[in-house]
């Protein structure tokens, strides 16, 4: 992992002059920060990777340090098998698109570019479900076609396109980020 890839804290010193010079190690841009407009402390986080460098086995590398995992989905047959891909808080978009939170880009061309379906965790109830994404093509558990909202207990077995997936919860009742 190279300097650029870390996170960082940077404390200002007690001796700041009116105007100090600030090198971001992420976008090597210098920016000019006032003394009197300077939080005590900074974190520098990496930025999400958008060049061809940031990819990996089709797959986009999230920026990890962004937001806790609360679950997996884990490919366990069709193009991708072995790997894991992280759920966020919230809602998880699944699709074959660069953008989607949930990518599936492993050459499966049955799953829909963008939103083939949809992974929530919601952290009040501490509950994941799974709800179909609104495009043509259909989400299924255990050959069972997803129509309406459905809860998520873990190890389901979710079908899209020609990729099976099986469900792994990390948060719920017992832990909680």
């Amino acid at each position: 992992m190279s300097d650029e890839d870390t996170t960082r804290i940077i404390k200002r010193s007690s001796t700041v002059s009116d105007e100090t010079l600030v090198t971001s190690p992420i976008t090597s841009r210098v920016s000019t920060i006032k003394a009197d407009d300077d939080p005590h402390t900074k974190i520098f986080r990496p930025s999400k990777t958008s060049s061809s460098e940031g990819v990996v086995s089709g797959a986009a590398i999230s920026d990890f340090s962004a937001e806790p995992v609360v679950g997996w989905l884990v490919v366990i047959d069709g193009p991708g098998r072995g790997q894991s891909l992280k759920l966020g808080f919230g809602m998880n978009s699944v699709g074959r698109d660069a953008d989607e939170r949930v990518s599936l880009n492993f050459g499966d061309e049955e799953i829909s570019r963008k939103s083939h379906a949809l992974v929530t965790f919601d952290p009040k109830g501490k509950k994941f479900y799974l709800q179909h994404g609104g495009g043509i093509n259909l989400t299924y558990i255990d050959d069972q076609p997803i129509l309406q909202t459905q809860e998520l207990k873990g190890k389901e077995v979710i079908c899209i396109g020609n990729t099976r997936l099986s469900f792994v919860p990390f948060c719920g009742p017992d832990f909680m980020w």
